[in-house]
């Protein structure tokens, strides 16, 4: 047996591991999206984040929770979800549904921006005349208007946006844009009292995460509108990163069940395929080929910000085009020949060494594409003389 086998053997399993790992994360992505699972996973957490209560799916009342006010007001767009038509309004429950019918009819994000989580809340929570003066653009405020401008930063009232509004009106060099907010500024200080960024916090559930995050961040920012931005994307960061960990926790037991159902149907017995690799000589050359060839030209095309993912499906598609390669695959029948690893066993011993196949299978698949077409190019690499150098 040539010394190169002692390699190619595991080039070829290693395969047959990766092709089937893409198949795995492809089948949990489909099923995850029909179920709406992310969406319902972060909607939930947003839910607590604000103290909401949890959905009501009976249909009896509408949802009037803060959550619902975020995803219908400030991040609406974020739920467009490709369709074209209107998005359904998040807090009018007029169908009882199922949670992942649901889910999908109202279009729930999978992914929300910690920079557009904070600059939303920030909208909700904030008085309407201070998101208004926050939008203002303060780089074209002219020098004669500035004082006014930064007498309303620190204490908005109906007499400093007035008089932010008469300076403006008055400067020739203002900008249309600002005279217009500075005006309606004027009319929403009129009408209430302009309370301030602290008070409308203290008006969130006493038992919401975020009520104590954003009270103490406000107090060290002041009215810095965008060091509170800053600071709140930064604590949603945190805790969605957490989230990520407990996901992913959860998402591995799917990919468990998906990678032992794929095992099964197509007979990914690790144990029959290194017998069968390791006395067939043309298929371990054969795959070893493809991969090596694949390998080379993924290294051409890649850009630097393409994807582990994106590599492994493109080394997949191609590997499935090589006429050269022909994986024993599936099931025959027990009568066949003893070499071929799909068949079916005949004894006692032989079932034993299937499960042990099947259970290696299935956790080598559970671990993802990426992670094996890493290992996949380190093993042609340590095999050849080493990777050929990228074209300019």
């Amino acid at each position: 047996m040539p010394d190169s086998a002692i390699v190619d053997v595991p080039i070829g399993l290693i395969l047959v591991f990766a092709i089937g790992s893409v198949a795995v994360s492809r089948i949990n992505e489909t099923v995850f999206g029909l179920m709406g699972y992310r969406g319902r996973q972060l909607e939930a957490e947003l839910r607590r984040i604000f103290g909401d209560e949890p959905v009501d799916h009976t249909g009896t009342t509408a949802d009037t929770s803060r959550t619902a006010q975020l995803l219908d007001g400030p991040l609406r767009g974020l739920r467009s979800g490709g369709h074209a038509g209107p998005v359904p309004d998040l807090g009018a429950v007029s169908v009882v549904r199922s949670a992942w019918r649901r889910a999908r009819h109202v279009r729930l994000p999978s992914y929300i921006p910690s920079a557009a989580f904070a600059r939303g809340v920030l909208d909700m929570v904030e008085p309407p005349a201070r998101v208004l003066l926050s939008r203002m653009d303060h780089t074209t405020i002219p020098d004669t208007a500035r004082p006014a401008f930064d007498e309303a930063h620190r204490s908005l009232t109906d007499t400093t946006a007035a008089a932010l509004s008469d300076a403006l009106a008055t400067c020739p060099a203002a900008t249309e844009d600002n005279r217009r907010l500075a005006a309606s500024i004027v009319g929403l200080a009129s009408s209430e009292p302009v309370g301030s960024l602290l008070a409308e916090v203290a008006k969130l559930p006493a038992d919401s995460p975020l009520r104590p995050v954003l009270t103490g961040i406000v107090t060290r920012a002041g009215h810095d509108r965008d060091r509170i931005i800053a600071e709140l994307a930064g604590w949603y960061d945190d805790t969605m990163d957490r989230l990520s960990g407990w996901y992913k926790r959860r998402v591995q037991r799917f990919l468990l069940v998906y990678a032992l159902l794929l095992t099964l149907v197509l007979n990914l017995d690790a144990v029959a395929l290194t017998n069968a690799l390791w006395q067939n000589r043309s298929l371990r050359t054969a795959a070893v080929e493809a991969v090596s060839t694949q390998l080379v030209s993924n290294a051409a095309n890649t850009t630097p910000t393409a994807g582990a993912e994106d590599a492994a499906n493109r080394a997949v598609d191609a590997v499935r085009d090589a006429a050269a390669l022909r994986l024993p695959l599936g099931w025959s029948a027990a009568d066949s020949d003893s070499a071929d690893p799909r068949r079916v066993p005949g004894d006692a011993g032989g079932w034993v060494l299937k499960i042990l196949g099947w259970l290696f299978t299935t956790l080598a698949l559970s671990l993802g594409a990426p992670f094996w077409f890493d290992l996949l190019g380190r093993l042609v690499n340590m095999r050849s003389t080493g990777p050929k150098p990228t074209p300019a």
